[in-house]
């Protein structure tokens, strides 16, 4: 039987269109729950089983009651284990609720943390839905499906030939979309999920020796991280983390990134 790791996020989903409503609102939630079933309702009529990683915010934003499947909760980080699970056993990575990187003036469009002004790996300009690609990929593992903002799934065509898509709303702007009711998104995510367990998607992969550049607005997040790991900055505002294995080094990032947002 196939198995798929299904992440999800919140800016991306059915109906939500401002950070508040991501962050803290029953209907960031509520619409979370409406396109992660679908998804996996869409897995399990193609014969397949998953696991979800919550990846939003501190990752603890699904609502377990009425799930059949596993879910790794609070973001852990671990050098030497693909998003607390492994690499071992999964035939594809889903990703439910995305968004553009950051300057595209699309939907809620960031890259990882608003205050991130750009991330590039290896030189490529890189947001949420390619550093994941990429993590996977150096498992071997394809990124199938992504579902989001119409613009946040021309991003994933551009970085996966071939992937499904499924577009929950039209972007309008940074907080402005055309948004398509639960019921009707909810249809079409289970479709194209289905679709997404059959189709033959190559991993996306980035050679090795790995070099992850991120350049940080001018913010407090800039001056903590130069005060507490003033090692890794290239210049005033772009920090630097190079290895031979890019799940350890972004790690190792992660790992500084979350002292950083903890003081």
């Amino acid at each position: 039987m196939k198995k798929f790791l299904v992440m999800t996020d919140i800016e991306g989903v059915t109906g939500v269109t401002t950070f508040a409503e991501a962050e803290n609102s029953q209907l960031g939630r509520d619409m979370l729950m409406n396109d992660l079933n679908a998804v996996l309702n869409g897995i399990w009529q193609a014969g397949a089983e998953a696991v979800v990683y919550d990846m939003h915010t501190d990752g603890r934003n699904i609502d377990l009651t009425d799930l059949y499947v596993p879910v790794v909760r609070g973001k852990p980080i671990l050098g030497d284990k693909w998003r607390g699970v492994g690499g071992e056993g999964f035939d594809g990575l889903y990703m439910v609720g995305l968004h553009t990187m950051q300057h595209t003036g699309a939907l809620l469009a960031h890259s990882y943390l608003k205050e991130y002004d750009s991330i590039h790996l290896n030189s490529i300009l890189i947001g949420e839905i390619g550093m994941e690609a990429a993590l996977a990929g150096e498992h071997g593992i394809p990124l199938k499906f992504v579902s989001g903002d119409d613009l946040g799934c021309r991003e994933a065509k551009e970085f996966i030939p071939g992937i499904v898509t499924y577009a929950v709303k039209e972007s309008l702007g940074n907080d402005t979309a055309v948004c398509y009711p639960p019921r009707v998104t909810a249809s079409g995510l289970t479709e194209a999920a289905k679709a997404a367990a059959e189709a033959n998607i190559k991993p996306f992969t980035v050679s090795a020796p790995y070099e992850i550049k991120i350049k940080f607005s001018d913010c407090e997040y800039l001056r903590i991280m130069k005060d507490i790991h003033p090692e890794i900055f290239e210049n005033e505002n772009t920090v630097v983390m190079r290895g031979e294995n890019l799940l350890k080094t972004w790690s190792k990032y992660l790992a500084y990134e979350k002292e950083m947002v903890s003081k």
